[in-house]
């Protein structure tokens, strides 16, 4: 438990920084209309989906999926450093490729779009995932931890990890180019997951990484420009309700 509230909390200061940042380095000038209505929908969206995710006793589910697994065993025979590192790269290809079905099937994308439609992107865009999605991510994060019988610390790790990076790379801050580079050799930067945000189809079926850029790389999904505009086409900014109903709507 104690783990779990350091990681809150450096979530939290993590996030208060980089929105900071924002105002002071900004890739993209927004109106203040903009930037408030993306907050506060972010702020609701963030807070329902802790409600629900802490009712339904999400992380006792994982734990329980741990012990089933046949394979912990083999794992827990690592040093705990390999158990780190070769668990948090297990798991981030685990959702390198979840990201990438949630574009490619169509039930899935019908909520994943939901997490697109934000017109203003920023750090808080990291926690826009409409309860759909997460809920299924769970069964697939079931499914990877069954298979793979990763320790709960690690997990636990992974999940601090995967939520500090999409918080960077979701942020409107503005990198030199010579930093970005060298961080574009590992990492997945806030220039690369803008053009994952692109309103270009072909554009935003790119870059679907959340730390490392090895996988994009990899399966030639890696890309490298400046989008004209964010968000998706003929979709205009949402506010909560709108963002709930948005996954049952044609558009």
């Amino acid at each position: 438990m104690n783990i779990e509230i350091s990681y809150v909390v450096i979530t939290v200061v993590l996030t208060v920084l980089l929105v900071a940042l924002e105002l002071f380095v900004p890739a993209r000038e927004y109106s203040k209309n903009e930037k408030k209505n993306s907050y506060i929908t972010n702020f609701f969206i963030f807070g329902a989906n802790n409600v629900v995710a802490f009712l339904l006793q999400i992380s006792v589910v994982f734990t329980l999926v741990i012990l089933w697994s046949p394979s912990s065993t083999y794992f827990m025979m690592l040093p705990m450093w390999a158990q780190g590192l070769l668990g948090v790269i297990i798991l981030d290809f685990s959702i390198w490729t979840w990201h990438m079905l949630n574009h490619k099937i169509p039930v899935l994308w019908s909520f994943h779009k939901c997490h697109h439609s934000e017109t203003y992107l920023n750090a808080s865009s990291a926690v826009r995932f409409h309860i759909g999605e997460l809920l299924l991510s769970v069964l697939w994060k079931s499914a990877v931890l069954i298979l793979i019988g990763i320790p709960l610390w690690v997990f636990l790790f992974s999940e601090f990890l995967l939520t500090a990076f999409a918080l960077f790379h979701h942020a409107n801050i503005q990198l030199s180019e010579k930093v970005q580079s060298w961080i574009e050799m590992v990492i997945i930067t806030p220039y690369l997951h803008r053009v994952h945000h692109s309103d270009i189809r072909s554009e935003h079926d790119t870059n679907y990484g959340v730390i490392f850029t090895f996988w994009d790389r990899l399966f030639t999904t890696l890309h490298k420009t400046t989008p004209d505009r964010i968000g998706l086409r003929g979709v205009t900014e949402k506010n909560f309700p709108n963002f709930l109903l948005f996954p049952f709507r044609k558009k």
